[in-house]
């Protein structure tokens, strides 16, 4: 205990030495504790190191009594705080999983816009009939035969209205294939 006040005085006194004891003496210590605690290798060592720096950088400031305590706590307390952060973490994947990304990039908002006013250009480029019938179907999931009741024409009329609309917006929409697969693959 003398010996850890000696030590301690002796860092407030920029003694490099002195510090380097006080790292061989407690690293052993701290590590089985955060080790203990975490049960990874690379986070204890994580945790045990950012005290090390913590008490280096705040040497001046520090008031220890007792130095062995103090160093437990501090690596139980660093413990708690990594579990947190872990669980934060956690929370917020989950979240985006199930929610999506809430805040999108200005880059992706910028993009999607940019990508929905070209599909309705593709759209509106399509004569009015065909515009309809598209709309019906891929916006308000109407059936091809719903469809053709409501615009008295055959299911085979409504199937080559849908399909000449998607050949147009394919060739309309060609320059923008990279745009819709980069939000295909971000969407899972």
């Amino acid at each position: 205990m003398q010996f850890d006040e000696t030590l301690l005085e002796k860092i407030k006194h920029d003694d490099e030495h002195a510090f380097k004891a006080i790292y061989d003496r407690y690293w052993s210590f701290m590590f089985a504790i955060a080790l203990q605690k975490t049960g990874k290798t690379v986070v204890a060592e994580e945790v045990v190191q950012n005290i090390f720096i913590d008490l280096w950088e705040n040497r001046h400031r520090k008031e220890i009594s007792n130095l062995r305590s103090y160093l437990g706590m501090s690596v139980r307390y660093a413990v708690i705080n990594y579990i947190k952060n872990q669980l934060v973490q956690e929370r917020y994947k989950q979240h985006e999983q199930l929610h999506g990304n809430p805040n999108p990039s200005i880059e992706t908002t910028y993009n999607l816009k940019e990508l929905n006013a070209c599909i309705e250009a593709g759209i509106a480029s399509l004569p009015q009939k065909t515009q309809d019938i598209f709309k019906l179907s891929r916006f308000e999931s109407r059936t091809n035969k719903e469809i053709a009741q409501d615009f008295q024409i055959s299911e085979k009329a409504v199937e080559y209205h849908i399909t000449q609309s998607i050949k147009t917006l394919r060739r309309h929409l060609k320059d923008y294939v990279v745009l819709f697969i980069y939000f295909f693959l971000n969407s899972f």
